[in-house]
């Protein structure tokens, strides 16, 4: 990537340090601050907070499908003692029935357990031609179940996120409509596709910039596929014309925002530690010559301005005079775009995926500690 000609690196100098230097030195000035987090869900006040109320009883379900699962069991021990995607799935999806909700939740282990074998710390962090077999199998596995001629069967050897995607979408597409299992394919082939491409930024040696990474970490983050479950979760099918409308269209991407802000937000204390500076937070320092409270304080301020535009949006809706279904199904797809968001905050700090539990208040305030213990 070449280097951004308008940054100026150091007092008395126009010249650019190199990657090497580029990166120590955002470190140097990121490592041991400790930074205060505002109540996220305060930021989207008029979004409410559900959850779906026998989280305990599907968790049951869940903990005895873990097991039969392909994957290392470390990883799966990790990701049930840290991520607790029941409470994830409850505050995405909290209308709907039980056995939906099983399949919710299985989608997002499959999701933690495909990203973080790509993510920093993962078997194919550094290996490009490894993530590439691994999204080409994805994407197979994808138009297999999702494709014009569904086959359900993983073929052998397959790796076990994989295998365990299969019957996943198997289900999905049972509940599914063709127009959104079509939609639900090119989505998940988006997101397969992103995270790929995610992995060979993170090994470019310039640091990107902040808002090329907003914008192609809206396309891997995985929030579009989620958003298209709501249909299958509530057993309705919204129009495509609707679907495409400029208005709703507009709600999806400025969701997305909200959901990639919130997630570079809780998760920068995680990043930083395993020494992924490929964050919002640590970009905006690096650009703008900023603090990390300056760069905290600006993406707040992105969250206050994305919930605005999706606000504004709604009225925007083609709303029927007469249709009162009609009107319930948009209310619920939308409703469906804010959970994203506002249930990636309440997750976040109630779960120690990215911080312990000590580290929130009972106002779901947030103290980040960016050193490395």
């Amino acid at each position: 990537m070449a280097p951004d000609i308008d940054r100026i690196w150091s007092a008395g100098t126009d010249v650019a340090p190199s990657p090497t230097d580029e990166r120590k030195n955002l470190v140097k000035r990121v490592l041991n601050q400790k930074v205060f987090v505002p109540n996220l869900l305060s930021l989207m006040p008029a979004w409410p907070t559900d959850i779906y109320p026998d989280i305990d009883e599907v968790t049951k379900v869940i903990d005895e499908w873990l097991p039969t699962v392909n994957v290392d069991e470390k990883k799966k021990a990790k990701h049930r003692a840290r991520g607790d995607y029941p409470l994830l799935t409850a505050v995405y999806y909290p209308h709907c029935t039980k056995d939906k909700m099983i399949t919710l939740i299985q989608f997002l282990y499959w999701i933690f357990l495909f990203d973080d074998e790509i993510d920093t710390g993962g078997d194919l962090t550094d290996d490009r031609e490894g993530t590439q077999r691994c999204c080409d199998e994805t994407n197979k596995c994808i138009d297999d179940c999702l494709g014009p001629n569904p086959n359900y069967t993983p073929p052998p050897n397959s790796r076990g996120t994989v295998e365990m995607f299969y019957p996943i979408l198997r289900d999905f597409r049972a509940s599914l409509s063709p127009i959104c299992t079509e939609r639900f394919r090119v989505e998940l082939h988006e997101y397969v596709n992103g995270v790929g491409r995610q992995q060979q930024i993170r090994q470019e040696d310039r640091l990107p910039d902040p808002w090329y990474h907003l914008q192609i970490r809206a396309d891997d983050v995985g929030v579009v596929p989620s958003i298209t479950q709501n249909e299958f979760a509530m057993n309705f099918e919204l129009p495509e014309y609707v679907r495409r409308h400029e208005a709703m269209e507009a709600i999806v991407l400025e969701c997305t925002k909200l959901t990639v802000l919130i997630n570079e937000l809780v998760s920068m204390q995680k990043e930083f530690r395993v020494g992924q500076l490929e964050n919002q937070v640590f970009l905006f320092m690096n650009k703008y010559n900023i603090s990390v409270q300056g760069a905290v304080d600006k993406i707040l301020d992105l969250i206050r301005e994305r919930y605005q535009v999706c606000i504004a949006a709604e009225e925007r809706l083609p709303w029927s005079k007469d249709d009162g279904k009609f009107n319930e199904d948009i209310r619920e797809y939308v409703r469906g775009c804010h959970r994203l968001a506002t249930g990636t905050a309440y997750w976040s700090c109630a779960c120690e995926r990215y911080f312990q539990k000590g580290q929130v208040n009972d106002k779901m305030e947030f103290l980040v500690d960016l050193s490395y213990e």
